[in-house]
């Protein structure tokens, strides 16, 4: 046989081969392993195949418009709307030595986004980016704050459980209000953390929480000199029958005025050598459960005082979140603040949420 008849030969046989497997039926792929519910953890977590983690996702997306009749200037509208989003991710596998958990949560806007909430946590030890240890008012509506408890909440904390109480014991980076130093124009900063300490429990209808905190203020005259600062703060509270529910919150500070009142409105600094700001701030809510909603009235007035200078500030809400359906909230809330001080001013403003949780 010629070596070009050979070569035909085995082509064609190579050719009817392949042909005779492309009529054969494909092998399926095995299916994929489908998540399932994490009973121990709660609504919400799946297990991701493969391992023992659990998972959660949860969030918003909001609508926020807003209206100020006090606006006079004509750089800026008397009104704003805007969207939101947040997404949180938690997850959590148990170990011999209790639950690990991981947990971020991240608000954006159109123009921007940003992680508010980041830690690791096991058993009652917290580090990384959590809410502050002192930010305790709790109060029920949306854009509404007390200006009490203004701690970074970026740090390591521990809790642990006393008989009827939780105590939790903490290290947060130090909340600054600190001015700026004249002869280089630079923010002063602190050179140690604040240190925090809390105990909280409850009993039936009452609850309560009460928190101190140790501030090294600077000096905002001088470079280098410090002064030891402290900011006490509370809350008590208590739910009723028939839907009622009060609390009041209040706290004190010396050279850490950041813990009991909006500094973001005042050039006050915490120490200028000679004197030591002192802050106080008193407050309250009722809250009546109306229909699928909340309805809430809530007031506070913090003061902040160095030397011949102070700032007052004076806020009262009124609010009413209700669910129209499952997860879908709308919510319109009206805030009156009187600012009296080097500058006096007033503001009424009404808000409107509309949000789809998931």
């Amino acid at each position: 046989m010629k070596l070009s008849t050979l070569l035909l030969s085995s082509a064609a046989l190579l050719v009817a081969g392949a042909a005779s497997a492309a009529d054969l039926p494909a092998k399926k792929a095995a299916p994929a392993a489908a998540p399932t519910g994490c009973s121990a953890f709660g609504a919400g977590f799946f297990q991701i195949p493969g391992g023992d983690t659990c998972i959660k996702f949860a969030g918003y997306m909001n609508y926020e418009g807003s209206y100020s009749g006090d606006n006079d200037a004509v750089t800026a509208a008397k009104y704003s709307q805007a969207g939101n989003f947040r997404l949180i991710l938690d997850a959590r596998s148990n170990t011999d030595m209790g639950v690990v958990r991981g947990f971020a949560r991240m608000n954006a806007t159109s123009s921007s986004a940003k992680i508010n909430r980041a830690y690791a946590q096991i058993g009652g030890l917290t580090a990384g980016k959590d809410g502050s240890m002192a930010d305790i008012a709790g109060t029920n509506a949306w854009q509404y704050g007390a200006n009490l408890g203004g701690g970074t909440g970026e740090g390591i904390k521990y809790a642990f459980a006393a008989g009827p109480v939780t105590i939790t014991a903490g290290l947060e980076n130090a909340a600054n209000n600190n001015g700026t130093y004249t002869a280089d124009k630079v923010t002063n900063l602190a050179d140690r953390p604040d240190v925090l300490l809390s105990v909280a429990g409850g009993a039936g209808m009452f609850s309560f929480v009460v928190v101190g905190a140790s501030h090294e203020a600077v000096d905002a005259t001088a470079a280098g000199a410090t002064t030891q600062g402290y900011a006490v703060v509370g809350r008590a509270g208590v739910k009723l029958d028939g839907g009622f529910g009060a609390a009041i919150f209040g706290g004190t500070s010396q050279a850490a005025s950041k813990y009991t009142t909006d500094t973001s409105v005042t050039s006050i600094a915490d120490y200028t050598g000679t004197d030591k700001s002192t802050g106080t701030n008193f407050g309250g809510e009722i809250t009546y459960s109306l229909g699928t909603g909340t309805f809430a009235v809530a007031a506070d007035q913090s003061e902040v005082k160095l030397g011949a200078a102070n700032q007052k500030i004076s806020n009262i809400g009124v609010s009413y979140a209700f669910n129209l359906v499952k997860n879908f909230a709308i919510e319109p809330e009206f805030i009156y603040t009187k600012n009296e001080g080097a500058v006096n001013s007033t503001s009424n403003k009404l808000w409107l949420r509309i949000q789809r949780d998931f």
